[in-house]
């Protein structure tokens, strides 16, 4: 019987009532109590129709043969074909870097890290040894003007190596939990380019689990920043202190709740809510239809989720919706202002280094990229805002 490629087993979130994770062909759905039950009905009886009697036997008349009928053609059955969800793309490109299997013995063989002796060991030492870099290290933001092609190939591809053994260390916290994990690829987010791993199946496990898998890519990182950290008290070296700085501010990045990296997902996890982001524009947007006492079509999320995470979810929905806003009406134009009156000068100065042949100081081509790449973040950004703005001005 087809329906019985379909797999059962529990979601773990924050709703009242009791929801489950269905996979089919490798893709993954949420589905409640009712739905669950209808499925193991049709997974019973070789017959579809039999198995729909059943059903409406089952729950004594509640629903109807046709309704039920109905509900099979357009719920249940596309998930067998595939056609019924949207992809919710993350990545404005995307394009898979190495196969599941190709770093399969990679990530069984560093999954014995997951042990909870080894993790307690390492985070503690690497946050002793950062504490002391920050309280040690004097001039943070000085940096030596003689730098060279080779600099900058070794930075980038020390950048690189730190990026894939964060990608690996997702896939080694999903075979710790005996889990399949996908490819690792390349993809543009916001115009950031960033590595990124296959780990869908991490929702069949508890919300606990989850928060390991997702922290996992730090936690591997930290192995290099603890190696960066003894390398700069052994030799002092400026660019040393530079990676270390851009690690952390990387894994500052790396946490932030606002934005899809692990941050998001961890707060996803904590919270027991699949869509975080969704949810919170939901409720942002349930509050403005009763302000302005327009219908209401859809109840939001907060109102079936447990007491317990509904405050914690309130306050993520209002942090975040603040921090958009504060991001829209002040950094931008903060950034705007100081780029149209301070970008032209630096673009001159480059160019008198350029011309009079020599190496441009690290400060100031480090600068003119930061900015833009902000600038292009802000074009996206505001590009993005308008097209929410006018969808839901239609609606």
């Amino acid at each position: 019987m087809k329906y019985r490629s379909i797999t059962i087993s529990k979601l773990e979130t924050s709703a009242k009532e009791e929801t489950f994770l269905l996979c089919c062909n490798r893709k993954y759905y949420r589905a409640n109590k009712l739905t669950v039950e209808l499925l193991h009905s049709l997974q019973k009886y070789e017959n579809e129709k039999e198995g729909i009697s059943a059903f409406v036997e089952q729950t004594k008349g509640l629903y109807t043969y046709r309704y039920i009928e109905e509900v099979v053609k357009r719920v249940i059955n596309p998930l067998l074909e595939g056609t019924n969800v949207k992809a919710n793309k993350s990545f404005l490109y995307e394009r898979k870097f190495l196969s599941a299997d190709s770093i399969d013995k990679f990530s069984c063989l560093f999954s014995f890290l997951f042990e909870k002796k080894y993790i307690y060991l390492i985070l503690a030492s690497v946050l002793i040894a950062d504490v002391c870099f920050f309280f040690q290290a004097n001039n943070l933001m000085y940096f030596d003007n003689t730098i060279n092609l080779y600099h900058f190939i070794g930075i980038f591809l020390f950048v690189f190596s730190s990026s894939f053994f964060h990608e690996l260390g997702h896939a080694s916290a999903c075979k710790y939990f005996g889990l399949r994990h996908g490819d690792i690829g390349f993809g543009l987010y916001l115009n950031i380019p960033v590595l990124y791993t296959d780990v869908t199946e991490i929702w069949k496990l508890k919300r606990k689990q989850r928060i390991v898998v997702n922290l996992a890519g730090i936690y591997f990182q930290s192995f290099f920043l603890l190696g960066l950290i003894i390398g700069f008290f052994i030799s002092s070296s400026d660019i040393l202190r530079y990676l270390i700085l851009i690690m952390n501010f990387g894994f500052l990045m790396t946490l932030n709740p606002f934005f899809k990296f692990d941050g998001y997902w961890i707060m996803s996890d904590l919270l027991g809510i699949p869509n975080l982001r969704d949810r919170s524009k939901e409720l942002l947007v349930y509050i403005y239809n009763c302000i302005r006492k327009k219908s209401k079509t859809k109840s939001p999320y907060l109102l079936e989720m447990r007491k317990k995470e509904k405050w914690g979810f309130f306050i993520y929905s209002l942090l975040v919706n603040l921090f958009m806003g504060f991001y829209l009406f002040y950094v931008i134009p903060r950034f705007l202002f100081r780029f149209i009156q301070g970008f032209p000068t630096q673009i001159e100065k480059l160019n008198i280094y350029l011309s009079s042949g020599l190496t441009p100081p690290f400060a100031l081509v480090h600068n003119l990229g930061v900015q833009l790449i902000f600038l292009i973040l802000i074009i996206y950004f505001l590009s993005r805002s308008v097209l929410l703005i006018k969808r839901n001005v239609r609606h």
